[in-house]
C-alpha cells in the first residue's frame, strides 16, 4: 500500500481532489499548486495512495495564498463527494441516520487520517462531535481545521439529503480576518480559538431515521473499510501494542515497560517507534480501553462490573468515572442508547 508518512500522519490520497476542483472554479490551474508543493493530482485517482499530513497542509495553506481566500479550505470541502471517502462515503450515506453516519466517521477516522481521533458524545439534547487534533506532531494549519470540519457538515447534509446545520461549531483555529463568513458557509455559530475542534448537532435532527437507509448495503461497505485499515495498520507499531494491551488488560492495566519486553523491544526504541507513527502508549492504552469499553457494553449479556474488571479497572465506580469523563454519559446511561453496540 502506497502511503506517504512525513510527520507520521497520513490522510486519504483522494482528498486533494475537491482541492483541485476549488482551483478550478477560482480559476486556478491546480496542477501547478500540486507540483508546487511536490504532489501528484493523478494520484488522486489511486485508492491506495496516502498524503502526508504536512504535505495537505502545505497544500492548503499555498492554495489560500494562490486565491486570496482565507476559507479556501470550507470551499474546497464544499466540492467533496462520497466517492471521495471510498468505501467508507458510500456506508455512511446509506446509514439509517445521520447520527449513524458519524458513529461510522468515529470508528473509521483512521482512513480519512492516522492522526485523527474522533469522540461522539450526548449532552442532553445536544450531540457533540470531537476532533482530537492534539497528536499530530506537525501544527495543523488553520486552512486544514476548515477543510475537515466542512467535511463532515457536508456529509451529515448529505447524508440526510436535505439542509441539516449544526448549533455550534468551536474551532481551534485562530479567528479569521472575516469570521461572519464562516458562520455563513457553515450555516453556524462559529466560536475559534477553542481548547478543541467540536461540532454541536440537536439530537432530535440527527436521529430521524432516514428513507435512504440500507443496512445491507452500509454493512458492505463498512466490511470493505476494515479491510482496508486492517491492511494499513497491521505492520504498524501502534497496531502491536494495541494487540499486546487488549491481551493484557483483564490483568490490570499494562505498562509501557511490560508491552515492550512483550514485542522483545527495549522501552526506549519502544517509545521512539510509537513517537514516529505519531502515537503515544497512554494514548493508545487509552483510547484501546474506550473502544472495548463501548463494545462490552453493546453486548447485552455483559454487565458494567464484568466489563469494568475486563478492561483492568479494579474498582467498577473507577471505571464508571473514566467511561463519563471519555463519552459525557454514565455507562449505564450508555447502555440505553438506541445502538449502543455500533460504535
Amino acid at each position: 500500500m502506497t502511503a506517504t508518512t512525513k510527520g507520521g500522519h497520513s490522510l486519504l490520497g483522494s482528498f486533494i481532489v475537491p482541492v483541485a476542483q476549488a482551483l478550478r472554479q477560482a480559476g486556478i490551474d491546480p496542477l501547478s499548486i500540486m507540483e508546487q508543493v511536490g504532489l501528484d493530482l493523478a494520484s488522486g485517482a489511486n485508492p491506495d495512495w496516502r498524503v502526508s499530513q504536512p504535505d495537505f497542509n502545505q497544500l492548503l495553506e499555498a492554495c489560500v495564498t494562490a486565491s486570496g481566500e482565507e476559507a479556501f479550505g470550507l470551499l474546497a470541502a464544499e466540492q467533496l463527494q462520497p466517492q471521495v471517502l471510498h468505501s467508507l462515503g458510500l456506508a455512511w450515506l446509506a446509514s439509517d441516520t445521520v447520527y449513524d453516519g458519524l458513529q461510522r466517521l468515529q470508528r473509521f477516522g483512521q482512513l480519512v487520517s492516522t492522526g485523527l481521533n474522533l469522540e461522539l458524545a450526548e449532552d442532553g439534547d445536544r450531540i457533540h462531535l470531537c476532533l482530537g487534533l492534539e497528536s499530530f506532531t506537525t501544527p495543523i494549519a488553520p486552512s486544514a481545521h476548515d477543510y475537515a470540519v466542512g467535511i463532515i457538515t457536508r456529509m451529515s447534509r448529505l447524508t440526510m439529503g436535505e439542509f441539516l446545520a449544526p448549533v455550534n461549531i468551536q474551532m481551534q483555529r485562530p479567528s479569521p480576518l472575516e469570521p461572519e463568513r464562516w458562520e455563513y458557509l457553515l450555516a453556524s455559530r462559529v466560536e475559534f480559538g477553542a481548547v478543541a475542534t467540536r461540532i454541536t448537532w440537536a439530537r432530535s435532527d440527527i436521529i430521524e431515521p432516514l428513507v435512504t437507509g440500507d443496512p445491507q448495503l452500509a454493512r458492505i461497505n463498512d466490511e470493505h473499510t476494515q479491510a482496508y485499515l486492517d491492511s494499513f495498520v497491521d505492520q504498524s507499531t501502534a497496531r502491536r501494542v494495541v494487540d499486546q494491551i487488549v491481551e493484557k488488560l483483564p490483568d490490570g492495566p499494562p505498562s509501557q515497560q511490560q508491552i515492550a519486553a512483550a514485542l522483545h523491544v527495549s522501552n526506549r526504541t519502544l517509545q521512539r517507534k510509537l513517537k514516529d507513527e505519531g502515537a503515544s502508549f497512554k494514548d493508545l492504552l487509552q483510547d484501546t480501553r474506550m473502544q472495548l469499553a463501548r463494545k462490552y457494553l453493546g453486548s447485552p449479556g455483559r454487565s458494567v462490573v464484568e466489563t469494568a474488571y475486563l478492561l483492568g479497572f479494579s474498582e467498577p465506580s473507577t471505571f464508571s468515572r473514566a467511561f463519563k469523563r471519555w463519552t459525557g454519559v454514565s455507562p449505564a446511561d450508555y447502555r440505553q442508547q438506541p445502538r449502543a453496540g455500533l460504535h
